[in-house]
Order: structure tokens, then C-alpha cells, then sequence
């Protein structure tokens, strides 16, 4: 007994490692390993006295001889694939604030020098990184977190580890990827009509000014149209990150 209670206590540890590693906020690189291992490690002492026996039950019926490290392995890996499959899925809140931003920059002409977003190793631009910061900072404000951890320990008690259970429908995971995308213009909305009317207006201009030079001047209009933009219609962009998180918050579906 004491075995499985071992073993199901490394495989509780290798959800909450896979979960922690992938999870948005938490997967930065401003945030250093030995953090994400020791809040892995505190998260797994907690949840081991809770959902370490329903664990060691199902090890105890596995089977026995060669099929038994067969168990176990598969068993890691499905634990490890379900933890950062669960951070996938709550990193879906920030991609909206990422989808706002990469085609407000594209519009103002700014996607020419790309950064490093702070939520991963992909490049990004000065926007879509604000809009990120902004969503990470409400992520917090909103005690999201909380709900975030939650979460986590639901999950065990509902899919134990080392035991049978059925994986979330597809549709479902569809249907939340192309919402995270429709509500990245839904962000942005204001500000996307600001710019599409400024292009007509400088199309309109270059049509009845053939000297008007779209790439030397067109580009300086739609950059300032751009930043007041972004001035003017920031109390309903935060209303609408604010709203997309809240969602996300009280939308959590195991």
C-alpha cells in the first residue's frame, strides 16, 4: 500500500508540473524554474492528502508482471499530457488580448521589428505585449489564480490519476479555440473601425491626390490614428479584457 501511495503521489506530481510549466502566467521567462518546481512541489503536498488514496486504488488494480510498468508509463504520460492540456486550455483567456494586438499593430505598421512576448518564446509586438500585460495583471486583480487552482485540484477529484476516464469532447475544445479568436476582435472592435475608416479616408485622399505618398505619409497618419486610438477607446478595451476574464472565470468546465 505504502507503493501506490508513492506512486500516485509522483503521478499527482506530474500533473501539477505539466500544469504549472504551460500555464500562461506562469510560463514566462521572467518567472525562474526554481519557482515553478518548488510551487509545483507545495501544490502536490497539499493535493497528495486528498487524492493520493483514490490513486494508490487504482494502481493496486492494475495489472501485475510486465504489463504493470506498462501501466505506470502510460500513466505518467497521460498525467503529464492532461496537466498541460488543462493549461492550454486556461492559457485560451490570453489569446484574444493577442489576437487584438497583432492586428492593431498590423494596421499601424508596426509589425516590422518583432519582440519576444513575455508569455513565451514567440515573437509578439509592442501592442500585442501590452494588451498581454494588461490581461496577466487583471488575470491576478480578478483572484483568477484562485479559480485556476481550483481547478487543478477538481480534476482530481473527478479524474483520479492512475485511473480510467473520458477525455473531453472535441467540439467542446473547437468550440472554445474559435471563441478566444472572435473575442480578440471583439477587443478591439472600436479601435478596428477608427482604423479601417482611417485606410478609406487616405485611399480616398491618394485617389483625388495622386501625389499624396501612401508609404511616406499614409504610414505616419495610420500610426497616430493608431496610438489616439488606443488612448481614447482604452476604458472599453479594459472592459472587454475585463469581460472576456471574468467569463473564462466563471465558464471553467471540467
Amino acid at each position: 500500500m505504502i507503493e501506490a501511495i508513492i506512486i500516485a503521489s509522483l503521478l499527482i506530481l506530474f500533473r501539477v508540473v505539466a500544469f504549472v510549466s504551460f500555464m500562461p502566467p506562469l510560463a514566462g521567462q521572467g518567472l525562474p524554474q526554481t519557482v515553478k518546481l518548488g510551487l509545483s512541489v507545495a501544490l502536490t503536498v497539499i493535493l497528495v492528502s486528498f487524492h493520493a488514496w483514490d490513486g494508490a486504488v487504482a494502481i493496486l488494480n492494475a495489472p501485475s508482471g510486465q504489463g504493470y510498468l506498462l501501466f505506470l508509463f502510460i500513466a505518467a504520460l497521460k498525467e503529464s499530457a492532461f496537466g498541460a492540456g488543462m493549461a492550454w486550455l486556461f492559457g485560451l483567456c490570453i489569446v484574444p488580448m493577442r489576437i487584438a494586438g497583432a492586428w492593431v499593430a498590423q494596421e499601424m505598421g508596426l509589425t516590422i521589428g518583432g519582440i519576444f512576448s513575455p508569455m513565451d518564446h514567440q515573437p509578439t509586438n509592442p501592442v500585442s505585449q501590452g494588451l498581454e500585460a494588461i490581461g496577466v495583471m487583471l488575470f491576478f486583480a480578478l483572484n483568477l489564480h484562485h479559480v485556476m487552482l481550483l481547478a487543478l485540484e477538481t480534476t482530481f477529484s473527478i479524474r483520479p490519476v492512475a485511473s480510467a476516464w473520458i477525455m473531453p469532447g472535441w467540439d467542446h475544445v473547437v468550440y472554445l479555440v474559435s471563441t478566444s479568436i472572435n473575442q480578440g476582435f471583439i477587443v478591439i472592435a472600436p479601435l478596428g473601425v477608427l482604423l479601417f475608416a482611417t485606410v478609406v479616408m487616405l485611399l480616398i485622399t491618394i485617389r483625388a491626390v495622386p501625389q499624396f505618398n501612401f508609404m511616406s505619409y499614409g504610414m505616419t497618419v495610420r500610426l497616430a490614428a493608431g496610438m489616439g486610438g488606443l488612448v481614447l477607446f482604452f476604458p472599453e478595451i479594459f472592459a472587454a479584457v475585463q469581460g472576456i476574464l471574468m467569463n473564462a472565470g466563471t465558464g471553467v468546465n471540467l
